[in-house]
């Protein structure tokens, strides 16, 4: 018993780690502008713009609904690279307008 003993003190002393070095971990604080950019906002802005120039239908409908998401996915500190996801909105409305237009102008003849 007594040289277990022995050797645990010495193991003690022996420690190579100093006490007085050790520096705690703190968790990196993750700010808002390091979030990951719009990628729904720029979607919606790629498929209405396509969906305008092809007039598919089916581009404008999923570019609305990719910039509904948009807005309801919006950050307190929105960047103004692509503007708001609002604007966003009423251009993919603009140009659902602009391609049912003319279906909608014949009824009134």
């Amino acid at each position: 018993m007594s040289s277990t003993a022995a050797v645990a003190s010495a193991n003690l002393s022996a420690d190579p780690r100093r006490p007085d070095c050790i520096i705690e971990y703190k968790p990196e604080v993750k700010r808002i502008e390091d979030d990951d950019p719009d990628v729904a906002g720029f979607v919606a802005l790629v498929l209405a713009a396509v969906g305008l120039m092809i007039a598919n239908r089916t581009c404008l409908w999923v570019g609305l609904v990719f910039s509904v998401e948009s807005f309801l996915n919006q950050r307190a500190s929105e960047s103004a690279l692509m503007g708001t996801p609002t604007s966003m909105i009423l251009f993919s409305v603009a140009t659902l307008t602009v391609n049912y237009l003319p279906q909608i102008m014949v009824h009134f003849k």
